[in-house]
C-alpha cells in the first residue's frame, strides 16, 4: 500500500523517505518484533522509489486493488503480462512490474520454503545482480528479509559489498534479532528500529480487514502481543495453543526431563513455533502476575482459559511466576538468535518446574 496508508510507522517511513531524498544510507538495518510490518516498510519504501508516475509515499500502486495475476512462465511473458496489466489497473507499469516481483532493478531474498536459512547461494546471486547497473529505475534495491538466518558464511560474503557498496544500490536487512547478526555487519548499516504495534493500531488493522465486531478485534488485538500478522492469523482461525500450555503449566509441578522434553517436542520443535510459544507463555504468565497483584481480568482470553489462569494463579508465588517470566524472555531471545529450540524448551519447563515446587 503506499505509505501514507499505513496504520503504524508513519514517522519512521516519512523519515526514511526524507532520508532517502537528500543523504540516503547504502545499507539499513531493520530490526524490531516479529510481525510488526518491518518488511512492510521496507518494500513500500522500494515501492516509492521505483514508481514512476508519482514516487514518494503516495506512490501510484494499490496492489490490492491490481487484478489477479497468475506469473507467466519466462521472464519475457512476465515482463509483457506486467506492461499489459498496468494498462488495466492504476498503475504505471514499473509499479505493476513490482507488484508483480519482476522488476529489473529490484531483489527480495528470503529464505527457501522448508529451509531455516538464507542459503549463500542467494546472497552471492543477490551480489552479483547489484554489481550492476540500474536498467530502469534510478537505484538499484536489495530487501533480506528473515535476516537473522543468514548463516555465517553468507554474512561474510555480503559483508565486503556492505563494506565497498555500488553507489547506485540501497540494501535492505529485515531481521528479529539484531544480535544474530556478525557486529561486523550490523556497524556497516544505518540502524532503524521498529517497536512493537500497540492495541488501538492491530485493533485498527484488524478493523479494516473486515472484522466488524470491535469487540472481538480488540480482544484479538491484546492477545497478538503486539504482532499484526499475529492477530491477522488469530482472525483468520489460527488458534494459538493457550489451552495446551495452560495445561502443561498447571502440571508443572510434577515434571521431569520426560515431561519436559515431550512438551518440546510438541511445541517448541522448530524456531518460528519455539518464538511464538515462548512469547505467549511470557503473555500468559505476564496476565497472571497482573491478576495476582492487581485482580485484573483475563480479558483477552476464552471463559475456559480465563477460569484455568484463575485456578493457576491462585496456586503459583508471585516469585515463581516472575522466574518463569523471565526465563520465558530469555529463551525467546536466544531463540532468535539461532539458539537450539528444542533445548531451550525442556530447559524452560525444567525450570518452571523447580519455580513452581519452590525450589
Amino acid at each position: 500500500m503506499p505509505l501514507n496508508g499505513l496504520r503504524a510507522h508513519r514517522g519512521i517511513a516519512e523519515n526514511l523517505l526524507a532520508e532517502l531524498r537528500s543523504r540516503p544510507s547504502h545499507a539499513y538495518l531493520f530490526s524490531g518484533p516479529r510481525g510488526v510490518g518491518k518488511a512492510l516498510v521496507a518494500t513500500g519504501i522500494a515501492h516509492s522509489v521505483m514508481c514512476e508516475r508519482s514516487p514518494g509515499e503516495n506512490f501510484c500502486c494499490t496492489p490490492e486493488r491490481c487484478p489477479v495475476r497468475e506469473s507467466p512462465q519466462t521472464e519475457r511473458t512476465r515482463t509483457r503480462a506486467a506492461d499489459a496489466e498496468a494498462q488495466r489497473c492504476e498503475c504505471c507499469s514499473a509499479c505493476v512490474q513490482m507488484a508483480t516481483g519482476v522488476h529489473p532493478d529490484f531483489s527480495y531474498v528470503t529464505r527457501p520454503p522448508n529451509r531455516v536459512d538464507v542459503l549463500i547461494e542467494q546472497v552471492r546471486e543477490l551480489i552479483v545482480e547489484l554489481g550492476i547497473r540500474p536498467s530502469r529505475a534510478e537505484r538499484r534495491i536489495a530487501i533480506i528479509d528473515d535476516a537473522e538466518t543468514l548463516n555465517i558464511p553468507a554474512q561474510n560474503a555480503l559483508l565486503k559489498t556492505l563494506e565497498e557498496p555500488p553507489g547506485h544500490a540501497i540494501i535492505f536487512l529485515v531481521t528479529s534479532s539484531e544480535r544474530a547478526l556478525l557486529d561486523t555487519v550490523r556497524s556497516r548499516m544505518r540502524p532503524v528500529r521498529f517497536p512493537a504495534l500497540g492495541v488501538a493500531d492491530i485493533e485498527a488493522i484488524l478493523v479494516a480487514r473486515g472484522i466488524a465486531d470491535k469487540t472481538r478485534a480488540g480482544a484479538l488485538a491484546r492477545l497478538a502481543r503486539g504482532s499484526a500478522k499475529r492477530a491477522i492469523a488469530l482472525a483468520a482461525g489460527v488458534e494459538p495453543p493457550v489451552k495446551e500450555l495452560l495445561g502443561a503449566l498447571s502440571n508443572a509441578k510434577s515434571i521431569d526431563f520426560a515431561k519436559a522434553s515431550a512438551i518440546a517436542q510438541g511445541f517448541f520443535g522448530n524456531r518460528d513455533e519455539a518464538a511464538d510459544n515462548f512469547e505467549l507463555l511470557a503473555r500468559l504468565l505476564e496476565d497472571i502476575l497482573c491478576y495476582k497483584l492487581l485482580k485484573s481480568e483475563f480479558a483477552a482470553f476464552s471463559s475456559e482459559s480465563a477460569k484455568k489462569m484463575k485456578e493457576l494463579a491462585d496456586g503459583i508465588e508471585v516469585e515463581a511466576v516472575v522466574k518463569c517470566i523471565d526465563a520465558a524472555v530469555r529463551a525467546a531471545q536466544a531463540v532468535d538468535e539461532m539458539a537450539n529450540s528444542r533445548l531451550q524448551a525442556e530447559n524452560w519447563w525444567t525450570l518452571a518446574g523447580e519455580a513452581m515446587r519452590g525450589e
